[in-house]
């Protein structure tokens, strides 16, 4: 079963995984199995299926239930009680995942930024503890590794995203007469690729905020968590190198390049670990878009 959850991290998750081998062994084990809870949930909510439209809220109940028949809801519940992972979290994500069922296209940052709490802000959040990183701080920093995380996948996943009818772009970034049937016409070309540069330098200060707090983690786990920030977001910025290909086919990283950027970090990682406890930046990247309400 353990090497079940790992497998879903190494299949879905690769940049994840990559980094997650530089965790001790069953640090990796109990991060996969939230990874896997998260996936579930994420998968059922993604699926189109008519037949199976209330594969989202039997998994959801069968969590809520005191014993729960799903073997993935089993295991997460065993690592929430053996961390004490909040359920306030929990409920975000699931509040947030639950919201594609009923997708309705962000009209504008604020209402972007808050999705990317619920469903992935929400799971770094989560990850604090596993990471041994207990410090009441410690959540808000890691919620923003997570939204820098959700901002470069919605970057890299503009087509797929459009396939599945969906635009998570906001409105107010976009042309009024842009939409799903044309959204990847050559004459929206341009509009994309610029809302997307604003996303990705938006996502760039919530990832410096996510490395910062790499402060808070264990010294035994923190160059793993380094590794997933910097191989994540080098995502966005192979994208932005590559304007005509990102909306044609999927940008990401080989193991080539994954390898270079663990290699060349290895040596300078201490350099960008804070050496005092930072300072959170609330007021700009959460009280405006009213995270953790």
């Amino acid at each position: 079963m353990k090497n079940d959850f790992k497998n879903i991290l190494k299949k879905h998750a690769k940049s994840f995984y990559f980094a997650g081998l530089l965790l001790e062994k069953q640090t990796l084990n109990d991060a996969a199995i939230l990874y896997a809870f998260c996936r579930q949930l994420d998968d059922a909510a993604d699926n189109n299926d008519p037949d199976k439209l209330n594969e989202l809220k039997n998994l959801i109940q069968d969590y809520r239930q005191p014993i729960s028949l799903n073997s993935i809801n089993q295991s997460f519940k065993k690592i929430q009680i053996k961390y004490g992972l909040k359920q306030k979290f929990i409920d975000d994500l699931i509040l947030g995942v639950s919201s594609d069922t009923n997708f309705k296209q962000p009209q504008n940052m604020q209402e972007l930024l808050l999705y990317s709490y619920q469903v992935a802000g929400t799971v770094g959040a989560l990850m604090t503890r596993v990471l041994g990183a207990n410090h009441q701080n410690a959540e808000r920093f890691a919620i923003d590794l997570g939204i820098g995380m959700q901002l470069t996948n919605i970057s890299r996943d503009i087509k797929e995203d459009s396939l599945n009818n969906r635009i998570y772009i906001p409105r107010d970034m976009l042309p009024n007469d842009c939409s799903l049937g044309n959204i990847l016409n050559d004459r929206n070309k341009e509009c994309i690729f610029n809302a997307t540069n604003q996303i990705l330098n938006i996502a760039e200060r919530y990832y410096q905020s996510g490395i910062d707090g790499i402060y808070f983690i264990p010294q035994k786990n923190r160059f793993s968590i380094l590794i997933a920030a910097i191989l994540y977001n080098s995502i966005g910025i192979k994208i932005l190198k590559n304007k005509n290909l990102y909306l044609k086919k999927r940008i990401y990283l080989n193991t080539f390049e994954k390898t270079f950027i663990l290699i060349k970090n290895y040596f300078t990682k201490n350099k960008r670990y804070k050496n005092t406890e930072p300072t959170h930046q609330t007021n700009e990247l959460h009280t405006p878009y009213q995270l953790l309400s």
